[in-house]
């Protein structure tokens, strides 16, 4: 028998943000537990990772945190001034009009949230700061990787058909530092890119500008705690220089590391796979935490 779960909801500041999150955990501990934070992907919420991540994990006796991105969810969206508002140049309460832009994907936003998140998590009462761990699927697999790459309180790190990067062929250079030159000359509107670009199959609108600068695989080389690469062997929305195998390649390293695959595209992990899975990122955990 597992532990008896219990949930409350909270809320995370995030850079002036207002993340809604969710505290899963053992309703009756037996002292400070290990903690992991739970990142989803591309655009998922907090929803899809309570009940058949952050629960089972609260059973085996950890503490978790879930929360939605800032414009996602729950969580508040990004407030952008309207053009014809004049400068904001004093400090202060004031009231103008704004835009307020959700649903975009923005990697380094969103992994400043997860920093956030991380911080509140440690800082949770019956919770061991010295024992605390990060899981993250899809988008949010690399997300962790970035976390453990620059956070030393991170003491493990289980990373799922995660995304490590993009390619940079001319064609993307093109159209990233284009979308920079648009966004610095407000030729869009709103000035963050609500609608422009599209990713196929997938809910949001992709910052290409702020994702040309998010480098996973590099953040890679300075782990140097126990990493667990979960990964779907025909993986088909990232090119192989920047799926799990190559992160694997560069963690392992310096870190301890494995990798372990399943017979599946991205999403038969969450289908047919997701048990299995699910006990190696457990096991993981039950080991190094």
């Amino acid at each position: 028998m597992g532990y008896e779960v219990e949930r409350r909801p909270v809320t995370i500041w995030s850079e002036g943000s207002r993340l809604a999150a969710e505290v899963v955990r053992p309703s009756a501990a037996d002292g400070p537990r290990p903690g992991i934070l739970l990142c989803h992907g591309w655009g998922g919420l907090k929803e899809h990772l309570a009940e058949r991540y952050a629960k089972p994990f609260a059973e085996a006796g950890f503490a978790c945190l879930v929360f939605d991105y800032r414009g996602w969810g729950g969580s508040d969206g990004r407030l952008v001034p309207a053009a014809s508002e004049p400068m904001l140049t004093q400090a202060g309460e004031r009231t103008a009009r704004v835009r307020v832009v959700r649903e975009v994907v923005d990697p380094l936003d969103q992994v400043a949230d997860i920093r956030a998140a991380f911080a509140w998590l440690l800082s949770e009462p019956g919770v061991d700061p010295a024992r605390v761990g990060a899981w993250g699927s899809s988008y949010g697999g690399g997300h962790v990787v970035s976390l453990a790459g620059g956070e030393d309180r991170v003491r493990a790190v289980v990373a799922q058909v995660g995304g490590y990067g993009h390619p940079r062929e001319a064609w993307y250079a093109e159209l990233a530092r284009k979308r920079m030159a648009d966004k610095a000359r407000g030729l869009l509107d709103p000035p963050i890119p609500q609608g422009v670009d599209q990713a196929p199959g997938l809910r949001g609108t992709p910052d290409v500008a702020r994702q040309f600068g998010h480098a996973p695989l590099q953040d890679a080389e300075r782990i140097r705690v126990p990493t667990l690469f979960i990964d779907a062997e025909n993986e088909e929305y990232n090119a192989p220089a920047f799926q799990g195998a190559a992160a694997f390649e560069v963690v392992r390293q310096n870190a301890v590391a494995e990798r372990h695959t399943f017979p599946c595209t991205h999403y038969g992990i969450y289908g047919r796979f997701h048990e299995p899975a699910l006990k190696l990122a457990l096991d993981w955990f039950a080991r190094h935490l």
